[in-house]
């Protein structure tokens, strides 16, 4: 009996208790992402100040602008260990400093991704996921450790570099599955993401000091450790296209026993599953860039990332000034997350390009509406939960279009570029010194080209995820007459053939 990688790993179950197991506890490392890469939202918060007289008695309140004037007087902080301001002085000439700060975090996160990526399709996904998570653990810990301000960029870079959960845990749990499973995949991760944003707040609204609440995080983070360390198995189909056919078919069969159903017996494991030789597919990820059609639709998935990351972070850097208060606009930017799953669920149903494309339109529009202060909190809640959707299809298309040889590391570099809006996002919210409204025109203008270029973006629903280059290549170049020379461009034919 001969059966395809597709079929077999369906015989474990396509979504069932194993599959949303997995998909739940591969989830919690979402959450440390989310610490990892919005820490600066409480850490460098804006902290209040007191002029005093000689006999130390309090005043009259002042702000930052005040205390660097000449003349300015005695003062002292009400709550030094508030933020990372009053800690390190981050003030007058180095203001600045608490503005840039979370640009190092989302530095190391793009080359973490690069590399990150790379060797999650060489030694595989469980391996990545785990050390990335014990690495952020105790990277938390030491920024919370840090004694100066240069410690604390080197350490927020380290940070980011290991706080890669978002990519491999996504493309992990994908590939544990057939088409439900992708679908739950995301909303599942959108879900924990939104939740781990609202339990920051909470933890900040506690804990005020920024080291003790950075302190905390790291533990979270090493207790999730615990918990993913003996419960996740490897993606069966990185195992069967890395050759590891019997241990792909244990992970199966103990995937169908828990789910409760029939275990396909095999007659020969290595002859009755058919997997090709993968050994070119790992080193021909650029003739991807051969065609124009594949670098058009490449750079529009980078592009499209890009914009949907840089307004969704400018909204949460902005949480200081959507409401009065950062922590109750924290939770409800989180909610707006929650809209966003549903629409994931709900649009699973339509045509991928159609429904990319529409969300992603609605997303800049409700950008510009944040121009207007009246409508600014419902048009960022709702901007984010718009944003999320179109990021999290580009991400779908992603795993959809790409082969599972290099899919760990095209979707890590479509996220490195697109970490790059994350990075330029905090920045952009301090334009407001210049134009109150200009991080929201900036920010939905950028995105305007990748929206109007998603709409050409090839169809992949219903589709079984690509094993090869060459199922990759047939469904960016659908025509009958193309496949004689994908097949040969790929070595499936011969020239003589």
């Amino acid at each position: 009996m001969k059966i395809s990688v597709e079929d077999y790993i369906l015989t474990g179950g396509d979504l069932g208790r194993y599959q949303i197991f997995l998909v739940l506890v591969s989830s919690l490392s979402i959450c440390m992402h989310t610490f990892g890469l919005t820490l600066e939202v409480f850490t460098a918060l804006t902290p209040t100040c007191h002029f005093v007289d000689s006999h130390r008695t309090i005043f009259k309140t002042c702000t930052l602008n005040k205390i660097c004037r000449p003349r300015a007087g005695n003062w002292s902080w009400d709550s030094p260990e508030l933020s990372i301001i009053s800690d390190f002085n981050l003030i007058c000439g180095d203001d600045y400093k608490s503005k840039i700060v979370s640009s190092y975090a989302f530095l190391g996160y793009i080359f973490g991704c690069v590399f990150w990526g790379w060797l999650g399709d060489r030694v595989g996904r469980l391996p990545c996921l785990h050390v990335c998570q014990l690495l952020n653990a105790l990277l938390l810990f030491l920024t919370s450790r840090t004694p100066d301000y240069s410690w604390y960029c080197l350490a927020r870079t380290a940070t980011g570099f290991t706080a890669c959960h978002w990519n491999t845990a996504c493309v992990y749990a994908a590939e544990w599955g057939g088409r439900k499973n992708r679908s739950f995949t995301l909303v599942a991760h959108i879900l924990f993401g939104s939740a781990a944003f609202a339990l920051f707040g909470t933890f900040a609204y506690f804990i005020r000091p920024w080291r003790q609440l950075v302190f905390c995080l790291s533990i979270f983070g090493a207790v999730v450790f615990v918990v993913m360390l003996p419960s996740l198995r490897e993606s069966p189909r990185w195992n069967f296209c890395h050759g590891k056919k019997k241990r792909a078919v244990k992970d199966v069969e103990f995937a169908a026993r828990i789910n409760g159903l029939p275990i396909l017996k095999l007659d020969n494991i290595e002859e009755d599953i058919l997997v090709e030789d993968s050994s070119a597919g790992l080193e021909s990820i650029w003739l991807l860039l051969r065609g124009k059609r594949l670098i058009f639709i490449t750079a529009t998935f980078y592009l499209a990332s890009a914009a949907n990351v840089l307004i969704y972070y400018m909204l949460k850097f902005s949480a200081e000034n959507i409401s009065s208060s950062p922590y109750l606009s924290c939770w409800l930017l989180a909610l707006s997350d929650v809209p966003s799953a549903l629409l994931i669920h709900f649009c699973g149903r339509f045509e991928r390009r159609k429904v990319n494309f529409y969300v992603q339109a609605v997303a800049v529009a409700f950008c510009y509406l944040c121009c207007w202060k009246e409508l600014r909190l419902c048009s960022a809640v709702l901007c984010m939960a718009f944003a999320a959707v179109s990021f999290n299809y580009v991400y779908l298309y992603l795993a959809e279009v790409y082969p599972t040889t290099m899919r760990n590391r095209v979707t890590a570099g479509c996220i490195a570029v697109a970490e790059v809006g994350g990075m330029v996002s905090n920045p952009l919210v301090y334009t407001t010194n210049i134009w109150d409204i200009l991080p929201f025109i900036a920010a939905a203008s950028l995105a305007v080209g990748p929206t109007i270029a998603s709409w050409w973006l090839p169809e992949t629903r219903s589709k079984p995820l690509p094993e090869y280059l060459a199922d990759t290549l047939l469904i960016v170049y659908p025509e009958p007459e193309n496949a004689p020379l994908i097949a040969m461009e790929t070595g499936r034919l011969s020239d003589e053939e």
